[in-house]
């Protein structure tokens, strides 16, 4: 009888045990929803984090779109402190919501902080369980995360889905949290991310610009690529699409540049390394399809002898501007940011063993060869410029 009734005791405790819910449930009305977050250096050694959350009462209905009117989207907060889990308990204490970092699609790191360097902010993305992986990390080229993340925007309602719907068009640098930890963490390439320009036109007007990336070594910022260089790595990436490329073709004269402008349709890029004499060598080979998208010659791309013209100079354009982002790079910046140590270092592993820790000294005086194959499929449905009389 006894038996029994523990049986039936331990049958009521599992019965109630599984009657608990989840032990870990928020409501959504408990929750303040952050959208981007942004880290500045502050004074006396200091972190500053800013938080840009969403206002749920204030948003447009999805027919409205855009800012909606004055009437405020977002709440951005910032606190200074020793570091990102002092801050975050200080801000905790500010907002009558819990925060929530589930929804943050942007990170944004303050110039001045990113060249001091970030790793207390890496180990808290990496500890954090609200943190997801999948956030766009951009980098402030000449301002702080704070001012960005207060530059109002009009084409979108909150500032924050704007910055990452410019970030999934693919064409800027699109980094990920996971992608610049992984690039972080490799000893044979150097980690990059976007780079965001952020201010006020002349009427008064927020301007978001990424056409730029940054570089880092490590954890530290080191320097930034120009539009035309963040082109290249881009393309080294294999991810390079609708990009413009224009050449000069022919000489200037009255009515006409003399220049040819091609549209990338498909691109791809590959690096090759061998050994000499004990020291390694690369090849980077960068493969393209493109058309014609404008045509500022005398010249008809009807003809054969026109067209190998046109293709010779697009070649000789792009040799250019790789030779002129490899020397900035490598010999300026000294960043691995086409990843030959991590080739190497599949290649020819018993040397990548012996030498890795040299990398940084060997890397600026590696040689490197560069092949260029840009094949123009389509002229458009014109062959000469529209504007050459007959």
């Amino acid at each position: 009888m006894s038996r029994m009734k523990g049986s039936k005791t331990i049958a009521l405790i599992l019965c109630l045990s599984l009657m608990t819910g989840c032990w870990d449930r928020n409501e959504v009305n408990d929750l303040a929803f952050v959208l981007a977050s942004g880290l500045d250096l502050a004074k006396n050694g200091q972190v500053e984090v800013t938080l840009q959350i969403a206002l749920p009462t204030e948003m447009p209905s999805a027919m409205q779109g855009g800012r909606a009117g004055e009437k405020r989207t977002v709440l951005v907060v910032s606190e200074k402190g020793r570091d990102g889990t002092d801050i975050l308990h200080k801000l905790q204490k500010r907002l009558s919501r819990r925060i929530f970092m589930g929804h943050r699609g942007v990170i944004i790191i303050g110039e001045e902080y990113a060249r001091h360097g970030i790793d207390q902010v890496l180990d808290q993305f990496l500890r954090a369980p609200g943190s997801r992986y999948s956030s766009y990390f951009l980098t402030a080229n000449g301002t702080t995360a704070k001012q960005a993340l207060q530059t109002r925007y009009l084409l979108e309602a909150i500032p924050a889905i704007a910055l990452k719907k410019m970030q999934l068009t693919g064409l800027g640098l699109s980094i990920k949290m996971d992608e610049f930890l992984d690039a972080q963490s490799s000893p044979g390439r150097s980690p990059v991310t976007g780079a965001l320009k952020a201010y006020y036109s002349k009427n008064e007007e927020g301007v978001f610009n990424v056409d730029e990336a940054a570089v880092y070594q490590e954890n530290r910022l080191v320097g930034f690529l120009t539009p035309n260089e963040k082109k290249i790595l881009i393309w080294r990436r294999g991810k390079l699409k609708l990009s413009k490329i224009t050449a000069q073709v022919e000489p200037k004269v009255k009515g006409y540049k003399g220049t040819v402008g091609i549209d990338i349709l498909q691109s791809k890029a590959s690096l090759l390394t061998k050994m000499n004499n004990g020291m390694p060598e690369v090849t980077m080979v960068f493969k393209a399809k493109a058309r014609v998208m404008e045509n500022d010659t005398k010249l008809d791309l009807s003809k054969g002898e026109n067209f190998k013209l046109v293709e010779s100079k697009l070649k000789n354009e792009i040799e250019a501007q790789v030779k002129s982002t490899l020397n900035h790079v490598q010999k300026r910046l000294k960043a691995d940011i086409f990843g030959f140590g991590e080739e190497i270092h599949i290649k020819h592993a018993s040397y990548w063993k012996q030498n890795k820790d040299q990398w940084k000294d060997i890397y600026p005086g590696v040689p490197v060869t560069i092949k260029i194959d840009v094949k123009v499929q389509r002229i458009g449905r014109t062959q000469s410029p529209a504007h050459l009389k007959k």
